[in-house]
């Protein structure tokens, strides 16, 4: 499987744009009888800056009691991804990632790391997990700059922020992973890079841009091996169940937030927007206004209704000719 792959389906990998773009990425509001919540798909790293931003997203941002990220990344975060690497990314008593890879395998990974302008024999000595890691920062050949989530960090106060997992359970998805799904992981990093990376990302990002979401599902599973499943049900699947939870708990205290994730974790009959409406939720699509409808009318988009009363569903999403 290619780098991009892999990129989606780890926390801390860095998706790329290619060329200028004026984008509309999907924003779902989920309702039950008094209160709602958003989702929005982000991008979590950019290789230039992106016009993503819509009066739409600002308005629900600006009125928002809370916002969640997958994780707040302040220092007590950063500190606990260091302490992991630490402690979990170097394989012990003297072995190597020769001992764990066959020769083909090692041979492979050798070159894009050379290649790479990586350390080898710093490489040679980390778990796949962490190789992986070390592989998809300095690997792939693209240069990567602030995304969604670190754009917004600095304007956001510290008291509106929440996150939906630790850093611990972060990282826990990756360096805990069986030793077999982490050089399944590996290996598909090393195939993306060799292959070539930046021709991969074009139909990702575009389907984000434009909000396809179709199309972005699509682009993800035309690109899935079946050595890709296990990760991608331990870094998708299972975390978008596991999520519902709280959002759930969001809805029924009222909590007016704007939920921030990964795209990939909102497409699809296993994504968020899917499973909350199979629970009953109201789910819609509100990227745009109406046809002559003043964006400005969301600022006002979290007002509570008693409860009892019927869910309002304002600029439900226009279809593109």
């Amino acid at each position: 499987m290619r780098l991009l792959r892999r990129t989606i389906f780890s926390m801390l990998a860095a998706v790329a744009l290619s060329g200028p773009a004026l984008a509309d990425p999907a924003l779902w509001k989920v309702s039950d009888a008094d209160s709602a919540v958003y989702l929005f798909g982000s991008v979590h790293m950019f290789t230039r800056d992106v016009d993503w931003r819509t009066p739409e997203f600002d308005a629900i941002l600006k009125a928002a009691e809370h916002v969640y990220f997958e994780v707040v990344m302040d220092i007590e975060a950063y500190s606990t991804i260091t302490q992991i690497s630490i402690t979990k990314g170097m394989l012990r008593d003297g072995k190597t990632l020769a001992d764990l890879l066959t020769p083909d395998e090692h041979r492979r990974l050798s070159g894009v790391a050379a290649q790479s302008g990586l350390d080898v024999a710093t490489l040679e000595r980390m778990q796949p997990w962490f190789a992986t890691m070390a592989l998809m920062g300095g690997g792939s050949g693209i240069r990567t700059r602030a995304g969604v989530e670190m754009l917004l960090d600095a304007e956001i106060a510290p008291e509106r922020k929440r996150s939906l997992e630790t850093a611990a359970e972060q990282m826990g998805f990756l360096a805990d992973a069986p030793i077999e799904e982490q050089i399944d992981a590996l290996m598909s990093t090393v195939e993306g890079i060799e292959s070539g990376a930046t021709e991969a990302l074009e139909p990702l990002m575009a389907a984000w841009e434009r909000g396809d979401t179709s199309a972005l599902l699509r682009a993800m599973t035309e690109q899935m091996t079946p050595r890709d499943r296990a990760s991608y049900d331990t870094l998708v699947t299972k975390r978008n169940e596991r999520w519902l939870t709280p959002i759930e708990q969001m809805l029924a205290d009222n909590d007016d937030s704007l939920i921030i994730v990964g795209a990939g974790h909102l497409v699809g009959s296993g994504g968020v927007p899917a499973l909350l409406e199979q629970r009953s939720y109201t789910v819609e699509r509100v990227d745009e206004p109406p046809a002559g409808g003043p964006p400005a009318a969301r600022s006002d988009s979290f007002r509570r209704r008693s409860a009892g009363s019927t869910c309002r569903r304002p600029w439900t999403r226009r279809r593109r000719p």
